[in-house]
């Protein structure tokens, strides 16, 4: 099935479309809104807390290369059982998440057209069968598509820094903590819907052309970039106050009017989409490779093994398609709202991280560097998981899911045994 095809460029491209995603739409004004100046300093430590994250993830990635990743991962630390609960976590949370990142790029067109609410579900809709459409292409075309995305929201985004800095001003930035310690913990629970991603190139990695050579280095580029990125982007959002009643729910639109001079509307709407867009084609690209390994290795039904001449397993792919849609159907049907959509994705991801990251503790250990990283890891998602409160049912579910899946499976072999 393998077919390396992915350049250190695509993988970085990548890696942006995942963890540059949805959240740099809105996050931006809440986080200020919550925090006030000192929101820079909640983007700082995303910043900071990315590079241990990044590192252990890509160093045990390439360790043990294979389309499981992450599950890969947690599977040689703890066991067959464990890696198999973590894989349908991760699963699970592609498969509800990316409706939440659909219905986040449909709200901007929505809203800046002023369109009825029935047309915020179809435009959802829409941006998933584009994303389906790119991935059944196969992953050089999937990989160029977020070659091209990737490239274009960051030149927009630095363009915008670029032009926004003479406009800052010091008075902004006073008083600097006006919510004190809790504004800023406040904003590092928001920021963590930013921090989602890291973990999507565990599963491409079979598929780099020279991943020895190049997976750390679009991971070290990766973390750079965007760390630059969102932080500088908090600190031009707060010193022309482009948040509050002038625009918390999208500021890189006012932002970008102000520097740019182009219309708030249009630049909402081609944001809004290249990025949503970025980060369905990455997602879907990476889970759909992590349901083709959980299958080989009968951690899921062997239905998800089956793949195209060109490699791609595309009922793993048509399957994550199909359960956003009806994400997408029971939230509309339900009047679910995204704010709470979003907490369901949420903590299965938290989860998911803590899991991995005690795993690469275990894996790590006798590598001062990598147990200092991993360790670091899971302390941060160990304090955030608490404020996920009643959604911990979820990944409570899923993993009763799979325990009784494998049993199912276990009891089955014994009996067709001889």
């Amino acid at each position: 099935m393998t077919k390396r095809t992915i350049t250190m460029a695509q993988g970085v491209a990548l890696y942006m479309g995942a963890v540059l995603g949805s959240g740099i739409l809105i996050l931006p004004g809440y986080t200020s809104d919550a925090a006030g100046p000192a929101a820079i300093i909640s983007w700082l430590l995303l910043s900071l807390l990315s590079v241990p994250i990044a590192y252990t993830f890509a160093r045990l990635a390439l360790k043990y290369e294979n389309y499981g990743g992450i599950a890969t991962i947690v599977h040689q630390a703890f066991g067959k059982r464990s890696g198999a609960v973590v894989g349908w976590f991760f699963f699970a949370w592609v498969a509800t998440g990316q409706a939440v990142v659909g219905l986040t790029g449909a709200s901007y067109i929505v809203t800046v057209f002023g369109l009825a609410g029935e047309w915020l579900y179809g435009f959802a809709f829409l941006f998933l069968v584009v994303a389906l459409a790119a991935n059944l292409l196969g992953m050089r075309i999937s990989g160029l598509v977020s070659l091209g995305l990737s490239g274009i929201v960051l030149v927009l985004l630095v363009l915008t820094i670029a032009f926004s800095l003479p406009a800052m001003e010091a008075v902004h930035f006073r008083p600097f903590a006006p919510h004190g310690l809790t504004g800023v913990g406040q904003a590092c629970v928001l920021i963590f819907w930013a921090f989602f991603g890291w973990e999507s190139i565990t599963h491409l990695v079979p598929e780099f052309r020279n991943p020895q050579r190049d997976v750390m280095r679009c991971t070290w580029a990766s973390v750079f970039i965007i760390g630059a990125v969102y932080t500088l982007l908090s600190a031009v959002t707060i010193g022309t106050h482009t948040y509050g009643d002038i625009g918390t729910e999208a500021p890189l639109a006012a932002l970008m009017n102000r520097a740019l001079g182009l219309n708030a509307g249009l630049a909402t709407v081609v944001v809004a989409c290249i990025v949503c867009l970025g980060t369905l084609n990455v997602y879907l690209a990476s889970s759909s490779r992590l349901g083709y390994a959980l299958a080989v290795e009968g951690k899921l039904p062997r239905w998800f093994a089956k793949t195209s001449n060109s490699g791609t397993p595309y009922r793993s792919v048509f399957f994550l398609f199909v359960t956003n849609t009806l994400t997408l159907a029971f939230s509309y049907a339900a009047s679910f709202s995204v704010d709470r959509l979003i907490l369901v994705p949420t903590t299965l991801g938290i989860l998911v991280y803590i899991v991995a990251s005690f795993a690469c503790v275990k894996l790590l250990w006798s590598d001062k560097a990598g147990r200092l990283a991993a360790l670091t890891s899971s302390a941060l998602c160990l304090a955030i998981a608490p404020f996920s409160m009643q959604y911990l049912a979820v990944p409570a579910v899923v993993a009763t899911s799979c325990l009784l899946y494998l049993r199912y499976r276990r009891k089955g072999s014994a009996v067709n045994s001889p």
